[in-house]
């Protein structure tokens, strides 16, 4: 999407790389995730988010994706930072780890593995005999996985047999792979699948694979001077606005101060505005999670 916003000095470098820019940005429908997460009785809820993450409330957020086109015209790759009119800001390891609420404190970071999960590793968490599971198994754009449906389709199973623990994981695993790690829509691909199990088995985190991968895509983007941004985006717009909006809260839980707060919806050219607007003066530098 092209962006027009003012030409001042202090903004040219900003312009310039606007105007080769043409990013999209398409939100997951996560509907149909957030229905089956409504299955879970609290105490499993907050099993599910104990082990994995603030991941139900995570798909809460409802993304403006003309907010994160915006921004992403802001990035400055070489420095790794968006840089405003007068000011900087970088995404952070305690950031993620405060809005997804996996403080890396007492654990390792999630480390790739020199080959994927088998199938009967997978097999086993998704207690689906490995025969059955390959017939499952497909190819997208060169990446091996699972769709969302056949996923979502073996939780309403588990649903009729009150099997919980594996819910919870298959629950889990999907929105690893749809909205933490998304590459392909509706799509569980082997990579994401593997930060799971490594969360899952190993108790490794994945919140530094996560922020490296919001910026290996902005980065991406840049490279080819547009593209489809495909990240974590909740996450990125959680981040945004607790910075870009300054409101009073003691609210220590990002997904709840951003919920609360409740953005206006703005298009593409007001989004622009607002951020080429910004100065040091107006962002919040410290949140009151941190």
């Amino acid at each position: 999407m092209e962006i027009n916003v003012g030409s001042s000095s202090s903004e040219v470098r900003s312009v310039e790389l606007r105007r080769k820019l043409h990013l999209k940005v398409k939100k997951v429908d996560t509907t149909s995730l957030r229905e089956l997460g409504k299955k879970l009785k609290t105490v499993q809820q907050l099993t599910l988010v104990r082990k994995y993450g603030n991941i139900l409330r995570l798909m809460e957020v409802n993304v403006q994706e003309d907010a994160i086109t915006a921004l992403a015209h802001y990035y400055d790759s070489p420095l790794r930072c968006f840089t405003f009119q007068d000011f900087q800001l970088a995404l952070t390891l305690e950031e993620f780890e405060q809005i997804l609420d996996l403080p890396l404190e007492g654990q390792q970071p999630y480390r790739p593995m020199k080959h994927h999960a088998s199938l009967p590793t997978i097999a086993n968490v998704l207690k689906i005999h490995p025969a059955d599971l390959q017939q499952a198994y497909q190819e997208k754009h060169h990446n091996r996985g699972f769709t969302r449906e056949f996923l979502e389709r073996q939780m309403h199973n588990l649903v009729e047999t009150e099997d919980w623990e594996t819910f919870i994981d298959i629950l889990a695993l999907t929105i690893y792979g749809i909205v933490l790690f998304l590459k392909h829509d509706n799509f569980v691909d082997l990579a994401a699948i593997d930060v799971f199990l490594a969360c899952k088995n190993r108790s490794e985190n994945p919140v530094l694979a996560l922020l490296a991968d919001v910026y290996c895509t902005l980065s991406f983007c840049h490279e080819r001077k547009g593209k489809r941004i495909i990240c974590c985006l909740p996450m990125l717009y959680i981040w945004l606005t607790t910075h870009v909006f300054k409101r009073p809260s003691e609210i220590k839980c990002p997904i709840t101060d951003l919920l609360r707060f409740q953005i206006g919806q703005k298009n593409g050219q007001e989004w622009a505005n607002h951020l080429a607007s910004l100065n040091k003066g107006h962002v919040r530098w410290h949140t009151p999670w941190q």
